[in-house]
């Protein structure tokens, strides 16, 4: 049995990824609990791996800060084209 390298999981997954840079790309920088009530506004579900891979994998989100609120430290994250070499 041949597996579909594009299930509608990993869709979904890529599709929400793919928001939350654009989100940054036109609102950032924010912190991790801004990010997350965006997608809330947006109607899309928070799942933490989705997160994760949107900050984390992406080339044009960087981190830029830390941030605390409410005796939390957040993150802050940017939308950032990588300069050439």
């Amino acid at each position: 049995m041949v597996r579909k390298r594009w299930t509608p999981e990993r869709q979904r997954t890529l599709k929400e990824a793919d928001w939350i840079v654009g989100w940054l790309r036109t609102n950032g920088p924010a912190n991790t609990r801004e990010i997350a009530q965006a997608m809330e506004n947006a109607g899309l579900e928070l799942r933490a791996h989705v997160l994760s891979k949107a900050l984390r994998k992406s080339p044009f989100i960087v981190q830029s800060s830390q941030q605390r609120i409410d005796g939390v430290s957040l993150s802050v994250w940017k939308f950032e084209v990588p300069e050439e070499q």
